[in-house]
């Protein structure tokens, strides 16, 4: 996925943020949840196995950090 697309997802999620509104992503290792909370006002990435959550404050850091998650695991199978 490219980062222009995970943007696209990010600012949907802002532009509903009335609603609640859940991504799954799942690559090889791991599956992760992605929403946005309007009382916190972030957006929030959960790795669904552990239930770890971490916060993001803006489109910015989260789809550079989703960018990650998706490329690193395609890297480990290519590598694999």
């Amino acid at each position: 996925m490219t980062i222009i697309k995970i943007k696209e997802m990010l600012e949907t999620l802002l532009r509903y943020e009335d609603s609640e509104i859940i991504h799954t992503i799942c690559n090889v290792n791991h599956t992760f949840s992605l929403s946005y909370s309007k009382e916190l006002k972030n957006f929030q990435v959960k790795n669904v196995e552990t239930g770890y959550i971490e916060h993001f404050p803006d489109i910015e850091t989260t789809s550079i950090a989703l960018y990650r998650i998706i490329n690193t695991a395609e890297k480990e199978v290519t590598e694999q």
